[in-house]
């Protein structure tokens, strides 16, 4: 390959980072409007790029959080916290702060309001169980991320940040919520019925019923945040 070549495809791929910036740029704002972070994708390449782009130069979800994050912390809506693994856990959660909701069935607000109230009533029955407090608040995070698959989407975002229990309770409260409704098939309800956390799960599936109240004194981001973070200590 002469110099040229080389010069030739370190300016292609100078320009192939700098389209997937500036897609990850324009889906930052698609999520900040409301949509979730995988179709805000596929639309930004179609404005970016006014066409079809290859997958490989697509940025992925991750990305495109970390731009929304950026953009929230330049606009003083939420700060960008890094740092311990609650640290983590709040910066991912703090982007449902995007997340609209239908407010005639949510009149809470936005999904972070809804999350930090689920948060607020499983403590008020479980103010010593770390995991499942996280649960709670960690729950809805794949709602920013990908809404068709919001729990895989949030497993996939926060699941290095969890214990193998919190994990099963993110994973097994669409169950859970269907045990609550009476609309679970009969072998799904043995099985769950039939777990060790079985009543943890159902003590979250109904705070997430019931944590659609508008007014409610919920405890902020870094309230809930700090209180894991006392939990954790005190193991």
């Amino acid at each position: 390959m002469t110099p040229r070549d080389d010069d030739a495809d370190g300016v292609r791929g100078e320009g192939r980072d700098r389209l997937r910036q500036r897609i990850a740029e324009e889906a930052a704002r698609g999520v900040a409007r409301g949509t979730d972070a995988t179709r805000a994708t596929f639309r930004a390449a179609r404005r970016v790029a006014r066409g079809w782009v290859p997958d490989d130069r697509l940025p992925d979800s991750r990305e495109v959080c970390d731009e929304v994050r950026r953009d929230l912390d330049a606009t003083a809506a939420l700060r960008h916290l890094v740092g311990d693994r609650f640290d983590s856990i709040a910066a991912e959660v703090s982007l449902l702060a995007t997340v609209r909701q239908n407010p005639a069935k949510c009149p809470e607000g936005d999904a972070l309001e809804h999350s930090l109230q689920v948060f607020d009533l499983v403590h008020r029955e479980r103010p010593f169980d770390e995991e499942l407090l996280t649960a709670a608040l960690v729950h809805d995070v794949g709602r920013a991320i990908d809404r068709s698959d919001p729990v895989a989407a949030t497993v996939e975002a926060v699941g290095d940040l969890l214990t193998d229990r919190t994990t099963w309770l993110v994973e097994m409260l669409p169950a859970a919520r269907e045990h609550v409704e009476q609309t679970i098939g009969h072998r799904a309800r043995k099985r769950l019925e039939a777990h060790p956390d079985f009543l943890d799960v159902i003590l979250l599936a109904e705070a997430d019923r019931r944590a659609h109240q508008r007014g409610y004194p919920a405890p902020s981001l870094d309230e809930a945040i700090a209180i894991l973070r006392a939990l954790e200590r005190e193991a």
